[in-house]
């Protein structure tokens, strides 16, 4: 029993390795063959040729570009607001017996219009009672001053040359009689001034953005009773960037135009600038600029959006270029006189992402118009053909 059991585990490891000879006999004809097929590949490749060889030709587009002056122009938006507003706080207090038809929200008046009177006449009679007062005053004066010279002149009589003592010439008497009519004078000038704002004006040309003013109301000095703005505050707020504020500033008197459209009319005014923030935003890189409005503003109401137009200063030698000609290395490829590539650095002046402006570049030249990826100088290339040109001949 054990030799049969024998006999099968000679035979078992016989096939074994047979099996295995066979799978070496099969990867290494797979070897051989991959080695054959890649030799084989290598032997018909065709060699890169140089020199004046046939190459790959690298096709581009160009334009001949020379320099010439060039004013920067560019544009941002904004909306119109007022620089503040101004509370309706009454001086005095009393029943208002007059409201402007215009002091509503909404409405508008002129410098010195009365918005609102208050009744005058309790104002009226203090003002005639310190005018009494004031009379009485000036009395009581002049009974002092001739009652001081008579003790003078009886003094003189009675002792010569000497020293009047202050009481015998009654200086006393006359300083007070003195200030108590100066006090009825500032008093008398109080109650006038109370009466004169029994009617509420402003000194501007406004317009009200809340009232809460009506006939027959009693009002309390210190109080708030609504809000107007100065038409002459409205201005244009608007967010420049860095490169926008610079050529802003850059330039000493640029050209703004200020377009408005309200109430489907359209609206242009010349603009100029008023503020500018001291620094940019952290966040937005941005800085606010407020314009101010040459003209008729008196239709403008704040909360409307504006385009604003802005032509700097007039740069010379400047080259316009497309925005395809920029690679993305920044420079900017140009064609010498034998079709091989000439890389260019150049300032950026402005662009607004179809056209830039770059100065720099020199005189006269032919400008590759289309990007090229890893170009280097010296690299030959050839013109784009037109697409046309191939039935010419046809």
């Amino acid at each position: 029993m054990n030799a049969e059991n024998k006999q099968k585990t000679e035979r078992k490891i016989s096939h074994e390795k047979i099996k295995g000879l066979f799978q070496l006999i099969a990867v290494s004809a797979f070897i051989v063959g991959a080695l054959g097929v890649s030799w084989t590949l290598k032997a018909n490749k065709q060699p890169l040729q140089n020199g004046n060889g046939a190459e790959r030709v690298i096709f581009v587009e160009a334009e001949e570009i020379s320099p010439a002056p060039y004013r920067i122009a560019f544009e941002a938006s904004g909306s119109i607001e007022s620089r503040a507003t101004v509370n309706i706080v009454p001086q005095i207090t009393g029943r208002v017996i007059h409201v402007h038809e215009d002091f509503y929200a909404g409405g508008s008046f002129k410098a010195g219009e009365t918005l609102f009177a208050v009744d005058p006449r309790d104002f009226e009679l203090e003002v005639e009672r310190l005018e009494a007062e004031l009379a009485r005053g000036r009395t009581a004066l002049n009974l002092e001053q001739a009652e001081s010279d008579a003790a003078l002149s009886e003094w003189r009589l009675l002792n010569g040359s000497k020293t009047v003592p202050d009481l015998v010439a009654r200086l006393p008497q006359l300083q007070e009689a003195k200030a108590n009519l100066k006090a009825a004078q500032a008093q008398l000038e109080n109650a006038k001034l109370a009466l004169e704002r029994t009617k509420f004006t402003l000194p501007f040309d406004g317009r009200v953005i809340s009232s809460a003013v009506t006939q027959g109301q009693y009002i309390s000095q210190g109080q708030n009773y609504g809000s107007v703005f100065d038409l002459e505050s409205l201005e244009v707020h608007s967010s420049l960037s860095a490169q926008k504020l610079n050529w802003l500033f850059g330039t000493k008197s640029p050209e703004i135009t200020i377009d408005i459209e309200h109430l489907g009319q359209n609206m242009s005014f010349q603009g100029y600038v008023k503020r500018s923030a001291a620094q940019l935003d952290s966040t937005t890189r941005f800085a606010q600029v407020n314009f101010g409005l040459k003209g008729d503003v008196s239709t403008l109401i704040p909360g409307i959006f504006a385009d604003i137009y802005i032509k700097g200063a007039e740069l010379p030698d400047i080259s316009l270029i497309p925005a395809s000609a920029l690679q993305k290395d920044g420079k900017i490829l140009t064609l010498t006189s034998d079709m091989a590539l000439k890389s260019h650095t150049a300032e950026i002046i402005y662009n607004n992402g179809n056209t830039i402006a770059l100065r720099g570049l020199g005189g006269t030249l032919n400008i590759v118009t289309s990007k090229l990826a890893g170009a280097v100088d010296g690299a030959k290339v050839s013109l784009t053909q037109p697409e046309n040109q191939g039935g010419a001949d046809e």
